[in-house]
């Protein structure tokens, strides 16, 4: 038995299924690849899956994780055959390895992000440069006003014609989360104008000590 990380891009329509069906298009896509999948024990067995950051519905992303199981040794060039041969369009797996670190060390990932529309490039510098961000989070014990400006970090920041791409490394993982979502809607909401969010894309996923989360 050993176990597999699975680094794949996720990217065009199916960017907008959810995780939990992603889940079940990743357990058919095993066991039509006809890989020797390890599968739990007990009344209900079924076959190991897990990913270790859920990404947002209607993001895309190029470093998406799975860890599963096979009960014997496979080459990692066939792996990848076999699960791209059987994964639909818009997924693809790029590498596999034996996993480094555990889900509990992820701590940041990095997002490009495009919006489109009039004199945005001022108004996110006017945005990013406020004492607060405070927005609303739902918790256990319900609605919370947070401050998100400490959370995010501009990494870049580019302006052509009615488009702002932005690069952002946000938190993430079991010590903090911020939705990529919750920053365009914030500033949305500051901009007090129509914005249209053309692009999400996770680029890169960090560990608590800055190394990538392999």
């Amino acid at each position: 038995m050993k176990d597999y990380r699975i680094t794949f891009e996720k990217r065009g329509r199916v960017k907008y299924i959810s995780h939990l069906d992603l889940n079940r298009c990743m357990i058919r896509a095993i066991r039509r690849s006809e890989l020797p999948a390890w599968y739990t024990e007990g009344f209900h067995p079924h076959l190991y899956l897990m990913f270790p950051l859920a990404l947002s519905l209607g993001a895309e992303s190029i470093c998406e994780v799975m860890d599963f199981r096979l009960t014997e040794e496979v080459p990692d060039g066939e792996i990848l055959s076999r699960l791209n041969a059987s994964l639909p369009e818009g997924l693809k797996a790029i590498s596999v390895h034996e996993p480094k670190y555990e889900a509990q060390h992820i701590g940041s990932a990095c997002y490009d992000v495009t919006l489109q529309g009039e004199t945005l490039s001022g108004l996110w510098t006017n945005f990013t440069a406020q004492e607060q961000i405070l927005t609303e989070k739902r918790t256990k014990k319900g609605m919370k006003t947070i401050d998100i400006k400490p959370m995010i970090t501009v990494e870049s920041m580019t302006a052509e014609n009615d488009n702002l791409c932005l690069s952002l490394r946000l938190p993430a993982g079991n010590e903090g989360n911020l939705n990529v979502t919750v920053v365009t809607d914030a500033f949305q909401k500051y901009a007090e104008k129509p914005i249209l969010v053309t692009k999400i894309l996770r680029t890169k996923i960090f560990c608590q000590n800055g190394e990538i989360f392999l």
